[in-house]
């Protein structure tokens, strides 16, 4: 619900902007919140209960996109996670890139944004300045990016549907796998550093680990998927370099 809430405080018009809640088959209270918020923001907030859940983040994804495409209104797809709180620019920070058609995808500056973090989330704030500020505006200034951020990409309309309208779902890193079919289809991924947004991060050793092994294996999976990209600047004139795979 405070997500909801927060994006429909964003500095962006409020014509412009619908909220599509995708209900993975959630027996929690998501229905009910989804429901309320749909009354409150007539027209703004769209509650899809997805039945049959349960088989991972594109396929329910995948769902949302086909009710998205039968409406030629949708310009343009803000991928999220529940969990993200977006700060009042941000969206549209992020949107005045797409006026430029050969950018497809713009991603944001996610923190780590707990309220009262404990040792192990403010050692994740700390790394995201680094693995998140640093290095991906080092990407931009090399003319590729890595990944896409699963809980902050925006994607123009004619980008998503270029690389098959659809999510893979054969990864566990279908953001990165989105991130590089963008690429490699002719369009730019770009990180904006001024668009900022928040996500609660693991609080225990355990949810990190869980995370970062979910993470290493969607990290494999890519590399055997784009092999033929490493070190090879005709397969892609900056995502061939070494400093690609370097990174």
């Amino acid at each position: 619900g405070n997500t909801i809430d927060q994006l429909m405080a964003l500095d962006y018009p409020l014509n412009s902007l619908r909220i599509y809640l995708i209900d993975d088959a959630s027996s929690d209270n998501t229905p009910r919140i989804a429901i309320e918020k749909s009354k409150e923001y007539p027209g703004n907030v769209i509650h899809i209960r997805r039945v049959a859940g349960g088989e991972g983040k594109a396929h329910t994804l995948n769902y949302g996109l086909n009710m998205l495409w039968r409406n030629s209104w949708t310009q343009a797809i803000l991928i999220m996670d529940a969990d993200v709180i977006y700060t009042q620019g941000s969206l549209k920070r992020m949107a005045r890139h797409l006026s430029d058609p050969n950018v497809g995808a713009v991603t944001a500056y996610i923190k780590e944004g707990s309220q009262r973090p404990n040792y192990l989330q403010r050692f994740i704030r700390f790394e995201y300045v680094t693995a998140t500020g640093a290095s991906r505006r080092a990407q931009n200034v090399m003319g590729f990016l890595a990944c896409l951020s699963g809980g902050a990409q925006l994607h123009s309309r004619e980008n998503l549907q270029a690389i098959g309208g659809q999510i893979f779902s054969e990864t566990l890193a279908e953001d990165t796998f989105t991130t590089f079919r963008t690429q490699m289809h002719g369009r730019k991924a770009i990180f904006d550093p001024h668009a900022i947004v928040y996500a609660e991060e693991p609080d225990t050793l355990d949810g990190l680990w869980k995370q970062r092994i979910r993470w290493a294996r969607g990290n494999v999976q890519i590399t055997g998927i784009f092999r033929q990209l490493w070190g090879n600047r005709q397969a892609h004139p900056t995502m061939g370099s070494w400093a690609m795979v370097f990174l």
